[in-house]
């Protein structure tokens, strides 16, 4: 227990602690509070609060247990008088600690702690003398919440980079990324199954190519777990870039990687690929020649196969960048991409596809000068567009955003993050089935100051609900947000965060439909090398599964693995 009057000043508390492992029952979060003496922790002495997990069972928390230490300093002396008399003592800071019940903060209970000053000098943390509140969660019975990050990548010839990840209705998941072999890249896949885990990692199945190199994969699955893979191959002789291929049909295997695109001029690059519940499927990449890029798609057929080459936005004297693809129904979707010309600037187009009919003629839906466009679709055929936007000054950039009603065409662009101040950039978005949606961006106020994660939720019917920030740790620069929802309207978000002295972390928070956010907890806690470029997925019942690389500092030469961890949704 902890006596509240013990002299301590004020510190934040614990983080939250690892989720139990699965298929076991819960561990409970334990905190131990000792003494802490004058010194480099604290000058005046004061109080070390170790928490964790008790891995072992036996109701204390063991050296080997401890996944978190933080200290409450004691104040300094006050200031002499101006007669050189002593000053007197400053009020006392107090830490209680008490349990806290099942809910957003710790979805399996655990410990509140909270601590302030004793403002009022009755030895007691009276509620509004509390000025900071941490929480120290039991792990999930069954591994609720998340679980422990496995290393799902075992190639050590190489770096491993720019992982994705796409889950089936089952919960099944394919992860894919690009692999350095020592003479050439690759593009590499694992899957997940439940009750069974991780398996081996292999390369894609390639025909005889030599001399050159795959990058860049994205990989979709439908509700039956079938998956699909494209990415783009680079031959170092010509160095004109095509577009590959491969299936995975559920229980069957990988097939041999086949060209999206016949050609034996056009330079290809930057595929997306989306795919829907039912198997159907639609490519879109950028293609040019010498002078002109334009945006070309490929639709698949889950009966019939792949269709023709279609251009959406035709080669012209403009150039064409950066396009997203997504997917609702029945084989419907939608693309965005970035329109470039020396007089007009950088616009956002988009174009709507529906099976039968082919491409709309695209239209313009966000002014210059704007980037980095995405795309949601809900499967009725309602879709959220999303992009950063420069200011007229050049000074910022902003996050816009353009709704489309399924038959009504697409609204006016609108500023969904706060004020004319700071900058925002690297949006995402998705969509569940009612047509909510969810924008998760970075956004620093001034320059030099470090980039936090905020999110702006639409509800359909009712419209922007406000942008608000969902990640607070400011010991350095987050980036990468990435955005998923299920159909019911729950959410996860995961980034990547600088903590001091290069390390980066990957952290998550998640929003819960009819109840909001919850706080941001660690998806990986290992401090052996910088994790970077974070993924998610998520399958119907809310669970997910985020991938990401991550340095091996244990190798002499420098390395990126590919790792993963799932988060397992309450029932």
């Amino acid at each position: 227990e902890v006596d509240a009057s013990e002299k301590v000043c004020n510190g934040l508390p614990g983080a939250d602690g690892m989720n139990g492992a699965d298929g076991r029952d819960g561990l409970d979060a334990l905190v131990a509070i000792a003494d802490e003496p004058s010194g480099g922790n604290c000058a005046e002495g004061g109080k070390r609060i170790d928490s964790g997990l008790d891995a072992n069972r036996d109701g204390r928390l063991d050296v080997g247990e401890i996944t978190t230490t933080d200290y409450l300093c004691n104040g300094a002396p006050g200031a002499p008088g101006a007669d050189g008399a002593p000053g007197a003592d400053g009020r006392d800071s107090l830490v209680a600690m008490n349990p806290e019940p099942v809910g957003l903060n710790c979805p399996n209970g655990g410990l509140r702690i909270d601590a302030g000053i004793d403002s009022n000098a009755n030895g007691s943390l009276d509620p509004a003398e509390i000025t900071q509140t941490g929480f120290v969660c039991d792990g999930g019975d069954g591994g609720v919440g998340w679980g422990v990050a496995t290393l799902v990548e075992t190639n050590d010839i190489g770096s491993a980079a720019v992982a994705q990840v796409s889950m089936g209705s089952d919960g099944s998941a394919v992860a894919v990324w690009q692999q350095w072999t020592g003479l050439l890249r690759e593009i590499r896949v694992n899957r997940y199954q439940v009750g069974v885990g991780w398996g081996i990692a292999e390369a894609l199945p390639m025909p005889q190519i030599q001399n050159g190199d795959a990058s860049g994969p994205r990989v979709a699955m439908d509700a039956a777990g079938n998956a699909l893979a494209v990415w783009q191959w680079q031959d170092r002789d010509t160095l004109r870039y095509s577009l590959w291929v491969n299936h995975f049909p559920v229980g069957s295997g990988w097939k041999v990687a086949e060209s999206l695109v016949a050609s034996d001029t056009a330079d290809m690059r930057d595929p997306q690929v989306a795919m829907d519940s039912a198997g159907n499927a639609v490519a879109v990449w950028i293609q040019r020649d010498d002078t002109t890029r334009g945006i070309r798609a490929r639709h698949y057929d889950a009966d019939s196969g792949w269709g023709p080459v279609e251009a959406i936005q035709p080669d012209t004297a403009v150039s064409a960048s950066t396009p997203w693809i997504a997917m609702g129904a029945n084989g419907n979707a939608v693309a965005v991409w970035v329109q470039w010309d020396a007089t007009a600037g950088r616009h956002i187009r988009a174009s709507l596809f529906a099976p039968g009919t082919g491409w709309s003629t695209p239209v313009e839906i966000g002014a210059e000068v704007a980037d980095l466009p995405r795309v949601a679709m809900d499967a009725t055929g309602n879709a959220v567009a999303v992009w950063e936007k420069e200011s007229t000054d050049g000074t910022r950039t902003g996050i816009w955003a353009s709704l489309y009603q399924a038959g009504g065409g697409w609204g006016a662009a609108t500023l969904i993050e706060p004020g004319d101040t700071g900058k925002g950039a690297d949006p995402w978005v998705a969509m569940d089935a009612n047509g909510n949606a969810l924008v998760a961006w970075k956004r620093r106020e001034a320059s030099g100051e470090p980039w936090n994660i905020w999110a702006n939720r639409y509800a359909a019917g009712t419209g922007w609900e406000g942008a608000r920030l969902i990640e607070t740790h400011n010991a350095g620069r987050a980036n990468s947000p990435r955005l998923v929802m299920d159909p019911a309207g729950n959410a996860t978000v995961v980034w990547s965060q600088f903590r001091g002295t290069g390390i980066r972390d990957i952290w998550s928070n998640r929003y819960v439909a009819n109840a909001g956010w919850g706080r941001a907890e660690l998806v990986e806690a290992n401090d052996a090398g910088a994790a970077n470029d974070p993924w998610v997925a998520m399958d119907p019942a809310g669970n997910a599964i985020a991938v990401w690389n991550q340095a091996d500092s244990t190798n002499s030469q420098p390395r990126y693995d590919i790792w993963a961890n799932r988060w397992l949704a309450p029932q």
